[in-house]
């Protein structure tokens, strides 16, 4: 462990550090070329252990932000497509990867390929989309998705001395009290036994976390509070006793078209609201929120929209009883250049 001993602080962590031994990367697939057929442009991977290639379809009917051209890849002819969510519930459309690695670890074979989220915007853009491939058996992959603030390969690691592959997922808890140049974050970690990705949590069932102070890219840390499956050391320099951390309460219902501030709790509906934009993750939703509140630009809310199975979460700003006065931010968004509408939200919903 290292010390910051100028200061007289605790232990300064990494996610390598805290794992029972380091991933192995094996390679690093590069493009080796490009195959055009019919309507669909490939691109050809080398340096993998299996057959990889990616695909853009493309067409005319296509709209980069209300209709994107589908994307996706193929790993020894099995096809794919990249998700941004460990449920892998909404469908992703990159152009581009920021990362790809092949690594072994625990003796079994990993592809790990890194994206920006396709809502990407503003704060929304720290985000990184991981979507990984376990190709131990080439006949039969398995693919698991998770979305993260910190972006490396020491996201995975073994954590919890069980003999099977974990990772960390890192998102932002804003905190007052941040240091000039740190900020807070909240860490919690997932096994990936079989296709379905599980957080591990404590013997009471709740999650085990860490809440660190950080650099903004996150590659050492000091630790504020956790529940982790080692002891580890405290901002005190002492071991951090365990405390159980509760996830705020949302209560964020896909079903009803309900109007929610951005902590989820649950408003009546009056009249009029200007809509600003529909996102496929919660926390980029409640990000703009917060962006939209810090410019002064009005009260925002988040509205879930459910369709064909996939779920969008919906920004507004203001939920106004006059239409004049819905009018008034309509045109005052417009003038940071959103492409804002205004909405009934009585009728129209």
């Amino acid at each position: 462990m290292v010390t910051n001993k100028a200061s007289g602080q605790g232990e300064f962590y990494t996610f390598s550090m805290l794992s029972q031994e380091s991933v192995n990367i094996v390679g690093e697939p590069v493009v080796a070329g490009f195959v055009e057929e019919a309507d669909t442009s490939y691109t050809v991977y080398k340096n993998c252990s299996v057959d990889f290639k990616t695909y853009f379809v493309n067409g005319a009917q296509y709209d980069n932000i209300f209709n994107p051209n589908p994307t996706g890849l193929y790993l020894n002819n099995q096809h794919f497509v990249y998700y941004c969510g460990i449920e892998m519930s909404i469908r992703q459309n990159y152009n581009n990867i920021l990362d790809v690695k092949e690594f072994s670890y625990l003796g079994k074979s990993y592809l790990m390929i890194i994206n920006f989220r396709e809502d990407c915007d503003g704060e929304g853009c720290r985000y990184r989309c991981y979507n990984v491939f376990d190709i131990t058996k080439p006949e039969k992959i398995i693919q698991v998705s998770f979305s993260s603030l910190f972006e490396g390969i020491d996201t995975f690691g073994e954590f919890n001395s069980d003999g099977i592959i974990d990772f960390v997922r890192v998102a932002p808890k804003a905190s007052p009290d941040a240091k000039e140049g740190k900020e807070n974050f909240l860490v919690t970690i997932y096994t990936i036994p079989r296709r379905t990705a599980k957080q591990l949590t404590n013997g009471d069932g709740h999650a085990n976390y860490l809440y660190i102070e950080a650099d903004p890219e996150i590659q050492s840390f000091q630790i504020l509070q956790a529940d982790w499956l080692v002891p580890v050391k405290d901002t005190t320099g002492n071991i951090a006793e365990n405390s159980s951390y509760f996830a705020p309460y949302i209560s964020f219902d896909p079903l009803y078209r309900y109007l929610y501030t951005p902590d989820g709790v649950r408003v009546e509906k009056n009249k009029w609201s200007v809509f600003v934009r529909s996102l496929g993750d919660l926390e980029a939703a409640q990000g703009l929120c917060r962006r939209l509140s810090q410019k002064k630009l009005g009260d925002a809310y988040i509205m879930i929209d459910q369709y064909s199975g996939d779920i969008k979460f919906e920004v507004f700003v203001g939920n106004f009883v006059s239409k004049k006065t819905a009018e008034q931010y309509f045109e005052k968004l417009k003038e940071e250049d959103m492409e804002v509408k205004l909405r009934d939200l009585r009728n129209g919903y």
